[in-house]
């Protein structure tokens, strides 16, 4: 993400649009409560720079008023648009540790290999070690 990131206007369209997207409800609460246009967006663009530029063009361009329109436009006319708007919110959604704990996930976690749960692999990093271990200069 630029050192700039968005600006106050920019955050409070995403704001509205990623309550409409991700609106309170089932004991979930709406993608604004938990700061997707907040902290949680930096940490998204930080992870997925790409998305910035095209993100505050269509936040620059949202509409003031009539946000649920211009989401149901992007999604039926725009589908790469709305892509970059949804990725952006659902990403920085669940980067929140409230909905992580919320949905049960606890995040990556390590998974030990176990030797006789795998015995095609074993046997493949077998073969690699077992092979010659010289090395010769590419032409």
């Amino acid at each position: 993400m630029s050192d700039s990131g968005p600006t106050s206007a920019q955050r409070l369209t995403l704001a509205g649009l990623a309550d409409i997207l991700v609106a309170e409800g089932l004991g979930m609460p709406a993608a604004s409560a938990v700061g997707v246009a907040d902290r949680l967006l930096d940490r998204c663009l930080d992870a997925a720079p790409a998305l910035a530029g095209p993100l505050m063009a269509l936040l620059d361009e949202a509409p003031a008023d009539g946000l649920a329109a211009f989401a149901r436009r992007l999604a039926a006319s725009r589908p790469d648009d709305f892509a970059v708007l949804s990725t952006t919110v659902v990403g920085a959604y669940y980067l929140s540790a409230d909905v992580r704990e919320l949905i049960g996930y606890p995040g990556q976690q390590p998974s030990p290999m176990s030797v006789a749960a795998e015995p095609e692999y074993v046997e493949m990093l077998e073969r690699v070690y077992d092979r010659h271990p010289g090395y010769r200069e590419c032409p």
